[in-house]
């Protein structure tokens, strides 16, 4: 840039020396140097350092060094992706589906649950298992039982009395509907899951099962998860939700509790001659003359009941694998309307645990 004031020199006749230039030679030079130096001087002595920028200057050589002490180049690591690595740089988050880090750590830990596979860190699968007590698992006709707070049996053993029980009632707890309860001679308690009653898996899951025991698995990868929540009704839950890494912890309740009546409402109308259904609890009859019916071999804890709601003859049940006899069959005989009695089948055979006027023979 030019600086301004430039001062012009008038340049009159010749009068040249041996030599050397002219008079006129010379100021013609001068006046051409001056504007040379005019034309190429720059008005700016002074050079003020900014944010990211350095001045250092060399008196002697006559430098002036800019030096960008800032940002010099942008390098792309882990989940970013940029479109340059300077001037104008757009810088792009390539993980956790645009919203940032996933969960990175998923743990869950009990004291009453057997836990597996926890925690997870990229993927797999955590297991929760109820713990196996040692020496517990048989067949009982009469048991005693010890019942920890949590609800698990802890200890178990036959016992002698039989035919105490006066009153069945149930009480629901949440996603449990019960009506019938509470049972004071006969009938029939209904229990209805209204809870989860199936398992479908949705958009990024899989499950090994639609019911029974589900293990539910995502099948996305690249670190989408951003949250983890657990919650239950029955359940209780802590640490939840995870939105970075941590531990869900999950306990049984101390107590457990239902509300409402526990109905066992599968009957049938049993026929002459007819072999009662296993598949039912109740069989119930009428008799018009005397009638004859016979009850097969059941399966191990499976309780069975017969009562007479019409008496126009006697009814003979004959039972396989009688548990009032050594060995072999035996009998059930009915006479008198409301003639009922309660089997279950132990160490296969059918023994009676509450009679009302059934002669067994």
């Amino acid at each position: 840039m030019a600086i301004s004031g430039l001062q012009v020199i008038a340049i009159g006749l010749q009068n040249e020396s041996t030599g050397s230039d002219s008079l006129y030679t010379a100021f013609t030079k001068t006046k051409d140097n001056f504007s040379t130096l005019f034309t190429n001087a720059s008005p700016y002595n002074t050079f003020t350092p900014n944010t990211g920028i350095g001045i250092s200057s060399n008196s002697t050589s006559g430098t002036v060094t800019i030096t960008n002490t800032g940002v010099t180049s942008i390098i792309a690591g882990t989940g970013i992706a940029i479109d340059s690595s300077n001037g104008a740089v757009t810088i792009t988050n390539t993980g956790g589906n645009g919203n940032g880090a996933g969960v990175t750590s998923v743990g869950v830990t009990s004291s009453t649950l057997s836990v597996s596979g926890s925690p997870i860190v990229s993927a797999g699968n955590i297991t929760l298992n109820l713990p196996t007590f040692a020496n517990l698992a048989g067949s009982y006709t009469y048991p005693t039982m010890t019942v920890d707070t949590y609800g698990r049996v802890t200890a178990i053993s036959n016992a002698n009395s039989v035919g105490t029980v006066t009153s069945i009632g149930v009480t629901p707890g949440t996603g449990i509907q019960v009506t019938g309860s509470p049972i004071t001679t006969s009938g029939n308690i209904n229990i209805v899951n209204t809870g989860v009653t199936r398992i479908n898996a949705g958009t990024g899951i899989s499950v090994s099962s639609s019911n029974g025991n589900v293990t539910v698995s995502t099948t996305v990868t690249g670190g989408t998860v951003t949250s983890v929540g657990v919650s239950s009704s029955t359940l209780t839950v802590t640490g939840s939700p995870i939105t970075s890494a941590g531990t869900v912890t999950v306990e049984l309740p101390s107590n457990v509790a239902i509300t409402g009546q526990l109905l066992l409402n599968s009957s049938e109308d049993l026929a002459a001659s007819g072999a009662a259904n296993l598949a039912v609890t109740a069989s119930y009859f009428t008799t018009t003359a005397a009638e004859t019916a016979t009850l097969a071999a059941g399966t191990a804890g499976q309780i069975k009941t017969f009562m007479m709601v019409g008496d126009g003859g006697d009814m003979v049940i004959t039972v396989t694998n009688a548990g009032w006899k050594s060995s072999g069959t035996g009998t059930m005989t009915f006479d008198t309307i409301g003639d009922a009695c309660t089997l279950q089948y132990i160490a296969s055979k059918w023994f009676c645990i509450g009679n009302n006027g059934v002669v067994f023979a």
